[in-house]
């Protein structure tokens, strides 16, 4: 594959990460602002977040799973330790930034 082509393709993914961004951002809105507590609802659309590879990507799913937390604990907990395996060096970047 020639260069271009491999710039095309990471052009059109970074394109998809942006239509996934937008869509999960309403219902991460959605989620909070209406202090919704269906715990698969929120789940479903954490694991969404979680395939968006952008730093707004990241700090969505910080948002919701930071809400989550008050609706299920240790669930959010679960999440935030996927999240450290999937993304470790944002999350350990992130957690210096916290410090």
């Amino acid at each position: 594959m020639s260069d271009d082509g491999i710039l095309n393709m990471l052009n059109k993914l970074h394109e998809l990460y942006d239509l996934a961004y937008k869509i999960h951002k309403k219902s991460v809105d959605y989620i909070i602002k209406n202090k919704v507590t269906d715990i698969n609802f929120i789940e479903h659309t954490l694991d969404y977040i979680l395939d968006i590879y952008t730093k707004k990507g990241f700090y969505l799913f910080l948002k919701l799973c930071s809400y989550y937390s008050m609706v299920n604990y240790e669930n959010a907990c679960d999440y935030m330790k996927i999240l450290q395996e999937i993304r470790e060096d944002e999350y350990n970047e992130y957690i210096k930034i916290k410090k």
